[in-house]
C-alpha cells in the first residue's frame, strides 16, 4: 500500500457490529482503527464492571489508497453498511483527527478516556443519554469517580437519581 496517497475514511457499520466489521476488514488486508472507550451507558455489565464500547458507535476508520487497494469489497464486508460519502465522494478523515484520538489513548488499556464535566452543587444539567435522556435537573453531588446524584422531575415528581457522570452536560 502506498502511504503517500493513502487516506483515512469513515466506515459505517451495522448496529453493534463494529468489532465484526473491524475483524473482517483486517482479514482483507485493510488497515483499520476502532477507537474504544468505557461505556457511556449508565449501566455496567452483569459483573459490575464497565463495558468497553466504540467511541463513535457504528463507525470505524479505514486507511487505504483507493488507487492501489480497491474499496469495492468494503461495502459487502460482514458487519459493514458502507463507506461514508457526501453524494458520490468518499469523505476523507484528516490525519490530525486520527492522530489526536491515538494520542488520547491510555497506554495500558488502549481506551480513550471520556472526561465528565466539572460540576458544582446546584448546577443545572441535562442528561445526554439513557432512560433519562434530554431531562434537565439539578446536580447534587458526586458519588465516587463515575456517578453523580441529580434532582430530576420525573412523572411530575422530584426524584433523586444516581447516574453516570459522563452522561451529564451543564446547561447555561
Amino acid at each position: 500500500m502506498s502511504a503517500c496517497n493513502s487516506d483515512w475514511f469513515a466506515v459505517y457499520t451495522k448496529p453493534r457490529q463494529e468489532q465484526s466489521a473491524l475483524l473482517n476488514l483486517e482479514r482483507q488486508s485493510f488497515k483499520c482503527y476502532l477507537p474504544m472507550a468505557d461505556s457511556l451507558d449508565q449501566h455496567s455489565n452483569a459483573r459490575g464492571k464497565a463495558r468497553h464500547e466504540p467511541l463513535f458507535p457504528r463507525y470505524l476508520f479505514l486507511y487505504a489508497d483507493p488507487e492501489v487497494q480497491s474499496l469495492g469489497p468494503v461495502r459487502s464486508t460482514r458487519g459493514v453498511t458502507g463507506l461514508v460519502r457526501a453524494g458520490v465522494e468518499l469523505i476523507k478523515i484528516p490525519e490530525s483527527i486520527i492522530a489526536g484520538l491515538k494520542v488520547r489513548m491510555h497506554p495500558a488499556t488502549g481506551l480513550i478516556p471520556i472526561d465528565s464535566v466539572a460540576l458544582n452543587h446546584g448546577d443545572k444539567v441535562r442528561v445526554c443519554d439513557g432512560p433519562f435522556a434530554d431531562l434537565q435537573g439539578v446536580f447534587r453531588e458526586h458519588q465516587g469517580l463515575r456517578r453523580s446524584l441529580l434532582l430530576l422531575e420525573v412523572l411530575g415528581r422530584k426524584a433523586t437519581v444516581n447516574i453516570a457522570s459522563t452522561l451529564l452536560q451543564r446547561v447555561n
